[in-house]
C-alpha cells in the first residue's frame, strides 16, 4: 500500500498548493515592479502574470487579507500593503551588512558629489538594498527594495567580474534585452564588459541600463573571496563623464575593499 500525502484544504494537493503559492508570489512580485508607478489593475496584473481574472482575484484574498497587498478604494488598482513592509524592514534590519558599509557610502558621496548605492545579488539581478543621494535638487529614481539586471548596471557588472563561471552563463541564458543603445547585450558584448572590469578592479556602466546615466562599480567579497554585493557610485552623464571614470573607479575600489576587509576577506 502507498501512502499518500494528506489533502490540504479543499482536497489541494501538496502539489497543486505548491504552484498557488507560487503563483501567488509572482503577484507580489509584478505589483513590487510597479509600485512607484501607482500599482497595478486587475487587467494589467492578469496580462503581467499569464493568469485569468479569477485566478488573479482568488490568489489575491488571501494577500490582501494578511496586507501583502493593498486595493485601492478610487482606482481599484492592487500595491503592496503594510504587510510586505514589514517583511521588507525585517529583511534589511537583519543585513548588518548595511551597517557596515554606512560609513564607507556615506564617505563616497562626499568624495564624488554623486549617488552611492548598495546592492546585493537575487538570482541573476541585484538589489538596491542601501542608497545615499547625491548633494544635487535632482534625486535619482532608483528606490531601496527594486532590483536591476546584473549585466546592465555598474553594480551588476562588477559583482559578475568576481562570480563562477556559472552565474555568467546564468544571465546569458536569461537574455540580454537591450535597455539602451549601449547595452551590452550579446555574449561577446558583455564578456568584453567584464574581462575589462576584471583588468580595471571596477565595472563601468556606460549609459547601459539607463538613458544618461553613468555608473562605477567594485565588488564587495567576503573571507572566501567570494562576492556577496556591490558599491557604486552613479550619476547623470553631463556630471559622472568618462573622464571621471578612472578616479570614482580607484575610489569606489577603496570603498569595497575596506567593507570587504570587515566581512574578513
Amino acid at each position: 500500500m502507498v501512502n499518500r500525502p494528506a489533502a490540504g484544504p479543499r482536497g489541494a494537493s501538496p502539489r497543486n498548493s505548491s504552484s498557488s503559492l507560487r503563483r501567488a508570489l509572482d503577484l507580489i512580485e509584478v505589483v513590487a515592479e510597479d509600485h512607484g508607478a501607482g500599482g497595478c489593475s486587475l487587467t494589467e496584473l492578469a496580462a503581467r502574470s499569464g493568469l485569468a481574472k479569477s485566478t488573479v482575484i482568488r490568489l489575491a484574498a488571501p494577500l490582501l487579507d494578511r496586507g501583502y497587498l493593498h486595493v485601492d478604494a478610487d482606482t481599484g488598482r492592487y500595491r503592496l500593503g503594510p504587510g510586505a513592509a514589514r517583511l521588507g524592514s525585517a529583511y534589511l534590519a537583519g543585513l548588518d551588512l548595511r551597517f557596515t558599509a554606512a560609513d564607507m557610502l556615506r564617505r563616497l558621496v562626499a568624495e564624488t558629489a554623486e549617488t552611492v548605492h548598495l546592492f546585493v545579488p537575487d538570482g541573476i539581478w541585484m538589489v538596491y538594498v542601501d542608497k545615499y543621494e547625491a548633494p544635487r535638487p535632482v534625486q535619482m529614481a532608483s528606490r531601496i527594495g527594486s532590483r536591476q539586471p546584473m549585466y546592465s548596471t555598474a553594480g551588476g557588472l562588477a559583482y559578475l567580474s568576481r562570480a563562477d563561471e556559472g552565474v555568467v552563463e546564468s544571465v546569458l541564458e536569461a537574455g540580454l534585452a537591450v535597455h539602451t543603445p549601449n547595452t551590452p547585450s550579446t555574449p561577446e558584448a558583455l564578456r568584453s564588459v567584464l574581462r575589462l572590469a576584471r583588468e580595471r578592479g571596477y565595472a563601468v556602466d556606460d549609459v547601459y541600463n539607463e538613458p544618461h546615466i553613468r555608473g562605477v562599480a567594485a565588488a564587495v567579497v567576503d573571507a572566501q573571496e567570494r562576492p556577496v554585493a556591490a558599491i557604486s557610485v552613479a550619476g547623470p552623464d553631463y556630471s559622472l563623464t568618462p573622464d571621471r571614470f578612472h578616479e570614482i573607479g580607484e575610489q569606489v575600489i577603496a570603498a569595497a575593499q575596506e567593507v570587504s576587509a570587515r566581512l574578513g576577506a
